[in-house]
């Protein structure tokens, strides 16, 4: 199935859109609002407390960790559709909590339904995605 640049206008589009810029800002509660009760999240072992959980509280338990992770940090997230997904490319940089420079890209996989997360599965390398 193709992978095409989507619709920021596109309502689930901008609702996934809308949480990475309350995870940027640091705003976990209004980054896990749009997820289901039953939202299964999945992210790469190899990423810092990576895995998989289940529920709107371990996910933004996740996500404060790793917000933790940065002193520093700009999040430049790029959507595009596939079928009734939504791929996010998303580079993440700044500066580490040592202060340490850091940058990395990942491909994050959405799947909605009624307005709803009901599954996010991250990928490291974005090329698994496109």
């Amino acid at each position: 199935m193709a992978t095409i640049p989507a619709d920021r206008t596109d309502p689930d589009v901008a609702l996934v859109l809308a949480c990475y810029e309350a995870y940027a800002r640091g705003d976990i509660d209004a980054a896990v609002a749009a997820l289901h009760p039953d939202v299964e999240w999945i992210e790469p072992e190899e990423f810092p407390g990576g895995g998989r959980r289940t529920g709107p509280a371990a996910v933004a338990q996740y996500l404060r960790d790793s917000h933790a992770l940065w002193r520093e940090l700009t999040s430049e997230p790029t959507p595009y559709r596939r079928g009734e997904e939504i791929v996010i490319v998303h580079r993440i940089h700044g500066r580490l909590a040592d202060g340490t420079p850091h940058e990395m890209t990942a491909a994050d996989v959405f799947t909605l339904r009624h307005g709803r997360v009901v599954r996010m599965h991250a990928y490291a390398d974005p090329a698994d995605v496109l």
